[in-house]
């Protein structure tokens, strides 16, 4: 019984602690040990009371008793550090969750993911640890440890000195439905000048070799020094098939590893269900080193897959991993009955895309979009390194500049030497190519103008943009999204496009992914961006510059004179990347096009994001001598519809606001302008008027920063006619006045009609006369 002298010679902390546990009322009995000094831990045995059925009488078929000793070691530093709670030596170490230690030592369970005293910190205190330890002991008597919700635990290793370091995914592909065994080349590093010795070997599951004099010549050690070597040696696979009624086998027994020696690994294998490939596939070893000189020892990788009853802790697949060395140095050493010693090993996983994926994402399997970056700077290096990073790195990136030494200020590239790179030019996609190879993954990183590139088929296909499903467009560049929006694509092989750039003074992010077979176009989305500006002063404000006809759009976070911190600019770069992963991902499947705005509040810290869907334009061709289109947005079509159904059984009309792509030859209509009052309106002919009109259009450019502005009209007929002659003066009257094409459209009742008027000759030339 502890006593009141007992607890004011332990620090106050642990007495505290004791005092709360004793409270608990399945904790019957309390008991310090003694201490050698003040400086030594605090053992604290509690005899814990177990809720057991009547029928066990006092002791459960797996060994927990009615009536539990459990001791706590508190540390001087609690509740900084948290007590390791320990159970009666001779306890089942059988039970899986089962801390691994030394041979000797009492056995530890093991309580909770992560740290306990994080647990205790979080607001339960000593009696959320003693919680966990009191589910524990519940489980291990009713044999419930392993269970399908949490997963199967993996068998217990408590001595490992060496690591088996391979791709988790790739190991578990080899694996078929019937039993067999593949065998492998390991690279190899020893560490043997140590009183603990240990290997490192690394195995590739996707590369397979045959046991032939080739494999067998290129085995053997290379020293480094005198206590260090490296080389290759041989690894091998096996796993369990199935029964004849054509089940798989699976082993649902746990227990805790005993293999010391190759007959004990034999028997292993045997409770794996695999025990009759581990003995063909050595004695087809054996027979093939028969007459080798075996100099020094190999460590040979024997790896034991265990098809366990359901999904392994943390892993979506029951196939357990459980490698073991072998220091063979004669063929005796592989046989059945051999001593030869077998050295635990434990398996760590590499940097592979399956361990990225699954961290990142959860589901390593699940199919995204295939995809390439035009643009390579602080943004879009950003952007696409956290993509890489979730195993989805792009399959190229085009960037036609070199890293200078203010982009380090930003860009996700890191220089290899602060002075060599101050010295040389370095392709900025190249660069983060080479990054991308770090992560196990493949970028090729190309120095070119993209707008050169997407030109031709050819350069498109060398490129590896032909096969990319989505394009990611990082540039900011005009020039490359009206060229990307009338880009010639092969027949069902549009990309989806998306734009990521940075606004205003860098609190300005923007996203669009366009629509399916490119309606709407990347080109499409930022016109419908400069129509929402009309609407939105504050984000208007913040977008257009000093003068009304300078844009601010996409600085391209690659000029010197752009002021912004790494974070500032990080803030908008990870949402922007989310937005990126939602279309590759397929969690954006939208036949329409859609528009992101991202607002970075004025504390640096909030975040605001609004999103816009746009529906597919309807597209107007002409001849196709001319070549030009015309694109509708859904507003505008709705609009002159509702304005016919306004004017039965007479001609109406309106002004087409938008702008005109001269690199893609495209109109873009995203607004009308009514009719003016003192328009003329009957069955035959329709007059536009120009009462107010002057003043609507100053309006027009003022709020859309000289962005959006007048296309030429619309009217409709009564009958599905073309252009009248009137039409024709008309449209050729207007062109004299104005430097780009002159847009008519004409709404009919089975459809639209375009008619296209431009001035060829110089305006001294054409005087008062129209040629169009």
């Amino acid at each position: 019984m502890v006593t009141v002298d007992d607890l004011l010679t332990v620090p106050v902390a642990i007495a505290r602690a004791i005092r709360t546990l004793d409270r608990h009322p399945q904790v019957i009995g309390i008991a310090i040990a003694s201490r050698a000094d003040d400086e030594s831990p605090v053992d604290v045995t509690l005899q814990i009371k177990s809720e057991l059925p009547s029928r066990f009488r006092g002791e459960s078929p797996s060994g927990v008793r009615r009536v539990e000793p459990v001791k706590l070691s508190f540390p001087v530093s609690y509740p900084l550090f948290a007590p390791r709670p320990s159970l009666r030596e001779d306890f089942d170490r059988s039970h899986p969750h089962l801390q691994p230690n030394a041979a000797g030592s009492a056995p530890e369970p093991c309580l909770v993911f992560g740290s306990p005293r994080e647990l205790i910190q979080s607001g339960g205190g000593i009696l959320a640890l003693l919680q966990q330890l009191l589910d524990w002991l519940d489980r291990a008597a009713m044999l419930k440890l392993n269970d399908p919700k949490h997963g199967w635990e993996f068998v217990r290793r408590d001595h490992l000195n060496d690591l088996i370091v391979g791709d988790a995914s790739q190991i578990r592909s080899v694996v078929k439905r019937r039993s067999g065994g593949t065998w492998h080349r390991t690279w190899v590093f020893a560490q043997m000048g140590q009183s603990d010795p240990y290997y490192r070997i690394c195995i590739k599951g996707d590369e397979q070799v045959k046991i032939d004099e080739k494999t067998l010549k290129s085995l053997g050690q290379v020293p480094k020094s005198d206590n260090e070597w490296t080389g290759y040696s041989l690894g091998l696979i096996v796993w369990p098939g199935k029964h004849p009624n054509g089940k798989p086998i699976i082993c649902d027994r746990y227990l805790p590893e005993t293999v010391g020696n190759v007959a004990e690994l034999y028997e292993r294998a045997e409770l794996y269900g695999c025990g009759k490939m581990l003995a063909e596939r050595m004695k087809w070893l054996r027979s093939k080193l028969d007459g080798y000189t075996i100099k020094k020892a190999l460590p040979v990788t024997v790896i034991l897959i265990a098809r366990r009853p359901f999904n392994l802790i943390g892993q979506a697949s029951p196939l357990e991993i459980c490698p073991y060395v072998i220091e063979f140095k004669s063929v005796d050493d592989l046989k059945p009955t051999s001593n030869a010693i077998v050295r635990l090993a434990g398996h760590r996983d590499s940097i592979s895309i399956d361990v990225l994926r699954r961290t990142s994402h959860g589901d390593p399997s699940s199919q995204w979009l295939s995809w390439s970056m035009l643009g390579c700077g602080s943004l879009g290096s950003k952007i696409a390194m956290h993509l890489a990073r979730s195993g989805r790195a792009p399959i190229s990136v085009i960037d036609n500049d070199t890293m200078e030494p203010h982009n380090y200020a930003r860009h996700s590239c890191l220089p290899y030497s602060a002075d060599l790179d101050s010295m040389f030019y370095s392709s900025k996609a190249g660069e983060f190519a080479h990054d991308v190879s770090k992560l196990a993954q493949e970028t090729d990183g190309y120095r070119i103008d993209a707008n050169t590139v997407l030109r031709t088929k050819e350069f498109r296909r060398k490129l590896k943009l032909e096969k990319s499903k989505a394009i990611l467009n990082t540039t900011a560049s005009a020039v490359l999204r009206e060229t990307l929006s009338s880009t010639d694509w092969a027949q069902g092989k549009t990309p989806r496009v998306m734009e990521a750039s940075l606004m205003g003074d860098s609190d300005i992010g923007f996203f669009s992914v366009s629509g399916q077979r490119a309606n709407p176009s990347s080109s499409d989305l930022m016109t419908e961006f400069y129509h929402h500006l009309r609407s939105d002063d504050a984000l208007r404000s913040k977008v257009i510059g000093q003068s009304a006809d300078e844009i601010i759009i996409g600085q391209g976070c690659s000029s010197f004179s752009m002021i912004a911190s790494d974070a500032r600019l990080s803030m908008l770069a990870a949402p922007l990347a989310t937005l990126t992963s939602d279309v590759l991902s397929g969690r954006y499947v939208d036949e329409s096009g859609q528009f992101n705005i991202g607002h970075l509040q004025a504390d640096g810290l909030s975040q605001n994001w609004e999103s816009h869907s746009v529906e597919p334009y309807t597209i107007v061709k002409g001849p196709k001598m001319d070549g030009l289109e015309t694109r509708l947005a859904r507003r505008v079509t709705t609009e002159i519809d509702a304005e016919i159904a306004r004017k039965p059984g007479s001609e109406t009309g309106g002004v087409l606001v938008g702008r005109f792509s001269a690199i893609g030859n495209v109109f873009q209509v995203v607004d009308t302008i009514p009719a003016p009052p003192d328009s003329r309106f009957s069955k035959t002919e329709f007059v536009l008027g120009t009462e107010g009109l002057s003043e609507q259009l100053a309006q027009l450019s003022k709020f859309s920063g000289n962005t959006l502005y007048a296309l030429g009209t619309w009217h409709n007929h009564l009958a599905s006619t073309g252009p009248s002659a009137i039409d024709f003066s008309t449209a050729a009257k207007l062109a004299i006045g104005q430097l780009f094409p002159v847009l008519m459209i004409i709404r009919t009742p089975t459809g639209y009609r375009q008619l296209i008027a431009e001035a060829v000759g110089l305006s001294s030339e054409l005087g008062g006369n129209e040629n169009a």
